[in-house]
């Protein structure tokens, strides 16, 4: 306790030295340390990684989802069947994954928990609202995220329950997006914009999302499903194609400077055929009539007679007359199956494709076959010839499996890839021509260490800047207490002017006596002229010539 009262009067005694500018600053930088540790304290608590979403993905999900964030080259962590992102990296991950379409299906609806139900009588429908409003927010933080999208704004209409005898209204959203100078809408981007929004809300679907830009004030939405009249026909056509050709491509990747092109005819027809069939019908009831009538005959007359039973007509002399009458009434066959075919429009109706194959590929084969072969073997030399047409027959049946076509459908040739220079063209020297693609490699990244560190090495050199000037300021005024501060100010100075600087020398000298000390009061000129005398007889003993000469001075100077 004593140490400690000894610590805050030294402290007191060294802040009361100081001016108040110094101990201003002082408080200031003491300031500056305390929030600067609390903050560094805090941050280095918080968790680098979070959970990207709510969702536990399956082996083949986290496998796409791993491959759509290694193709940004963003760093994350797979505990389990989770995804672990950096926080600021969170919403743009999600727009990512969401554009790979590796995003499953309902793992977004987990976004109403980002608002945290505190007031427990908050009505049903006020929380509602405040949960769309919350998920508009972090909707629109991600579309934002987009190269495209500068700012963006989401609204997501509430669900209006159903009344007697009414119809309850479908979830319906709208999203205002601002572009990027010099970037148009596209149909790509609404749809995604769309499954975006409608990936969050159960019930909502794509259709019931209207995307706006507001630059140019026109809104888009996707179209529905019952109406193929609105549907982009020459995108649709032009997305199957590509998806045919890059799966030709992909097939036939050992042929280098493969070329392919293919048609796609769709059927816009649509056909809705229904088949019903019906059990074995059963009888409801049955009637049975029958009438006999007989009569005498005469005797049988010589010859052949008929050997029929019963004689179902016979002459006037005798006869007979039989008939039988039924009848069966059924009931209603019941419906067995119902079957109801439909065909939706825009199917593939054929696809042909043409492809076209490198000569010097085609020679590469050959000289591989046959070192010794020519360089440029003539069309019409039988070993080209016969590779040639090996190839051709070859590629023509991958493309057949591709397109599900026949031997019509596909049509394979060999075109000259030649290289033409000022003396004319010759063909390439080796296969298809096609460009190695390479990136630069890995280093060390100074510019993202500097975005995600640097707020935090400059607060911390901040906090140690302050920190130095405390001490500075602390060994300031503990030097002047200590008589080797600073000089004092103008009019302290030239009051000590004024004063005989003396050593530690006794002022008097009392005698010794048996009773109490007497003082005696000195006045200033006594003081000053003991001073005096004692400096004349320290430079005597010092310097014997020099005082007798400063005496004679002072007696032969006139008065």
């Amino acid at each position: 306790m004593d140490r400690l009262r000894q610590l805050l009067n030294q402290i007191t005694t060294q802040l009361g030295v100081l001016s108040v500018s110094q101990r201003l600053a002082l408080g200031l930088c003491a300031a500056l340390i305390v929030v600067s540790l609390l903050w560094l304290m805090q941050w280095s608590t918080t968790p680098d990684l979070v959970p990207l979403v709510n969702y536990e993905f399956n082996y083949d999900e986290l496998t796409a989802a791993e491959s759509a964030i290694e193709a940004k080259g963003l760093p994350y962590k797979t505990r389990g069947r989770r995804l672990y992102v950096r926080s600021v990296d969170k919403q743009n991950l999600v727009r990512v994954l969401h554009e790979a379409d590796a995003l499953p299906e309902g793992s977004l609806f987990d976004m109403a928990s980002v608002v945290a139900d505190d007031n427990p009588f908050q009505s049903p429908e006020a929380r509602k609202f405040a949960q769309n409003y919350a998920k508009g927010n972090e909707l629109a933080a991600i579309i934002a995220t987009s190269p495209s999208v500068t700012s963006a704004r989401v609204m997501i209409q509430p669900v209006q329950k159903r009344r007697l005898g009414g119809r309850g209204s479908e979830p319906k959203a709208s999203v205002n997006v601002a572009l990027t100078p010099g970037t148009e809408m596209t149909t790509a981007m609404v749809e995604g914009l769309a499954k975006l929004v409608a990936g969050t809300v159960a019930g909502l679907k794509p259709y019931n999302v209207y995307v706006t830009d507001t630059r140019t004030m026109q809104s888009y939405s996707v179209p529905h499903p019952d109406d193929p009249g609105s549907v982009d026909f020459l995108g649709m056509v032009k997305q199957r194609e590509a998806h045919y050709v890059a799966k030709i491509m992909n097939k036939l990747a050992d042929v280098p400077g493969l070329r392919a092109s293919v048609t796609v005819d769709l059927d816009t027809s649509k056909l809705v055929k229904q088949t019903q069939t019906y059990h074995k019908p059963e009888p409801k009831t049955e009637s049975t009539e029958t009438s006999v009538q007989s009569s005498g005959s005469s005797p049988s007359e010589t010859g052949v007679q008929p050997n029929l039973g019963t004689a179902v007509t016979a002459g006037p002399s005798g006869g007979g007359n039989t008939s039988d009458k039924s009848d069966t009434d059924y009931y209603e066959p019941k419906p067995n199956e119902t079957v109801t075919e439909e065909k939706l429009p825009f199917g593939t109706k054929r696809i042909t494709a043409t492809v076209g194959i490198p000569r010097s590929f085609v020679v590469s084969v050959l000289r591989a076959k046959s070192p010794d072969a020519a360089e440029n073997p003539a069309d019409d030399d039988p070993a080209f010839a016969g590779v040639r047409d090996a190839q051709v027959a070859r590629v023509k049946r991958s493309v057949e499996r591709i397109i599900q076509g026949g031997p019509n459908d596909v049509e394979v040739d060999v075109y000259p890839d030649m290289t033409w220079t000022t003396d004319g063209g010759t063909y390439a020297p080796g296969p298809g021509g096609i460009a190695a693609i390479g990136g630069e490699p890995g280093g060390f990244d100074a510019i993202g260490l500097a975005r995600t560190y640097g707020p935090q090495a400059g607060l911390g050199l901040l906090a140690v800047m302050s920190l130095v000037m405390m001490m500075r300021i602390v060994r300031g005024s503990a030097e002047a207490m200590a008589g080797r501060g600073p000089k004092r100010d103008a009019a302290a100075a030239e009051e000590a002017e004024q004063l005989l600087a003396g050593g530690a020398q006794a002022v008097g000298r009392a005698s010794a006596s048996s009773g109490f000390l007497v003082g005696r009061e000195l006045g200033e000129d006594a003081l000053r002229a003991q001073e005096l005398s004692s400096e004349v007889a320290r430079m005597v003993e010092e310097d014997p010539e020099g005082a007798a000469e400063l005496i004679r001075k002072w007696i032969e100077e006139p008065a």
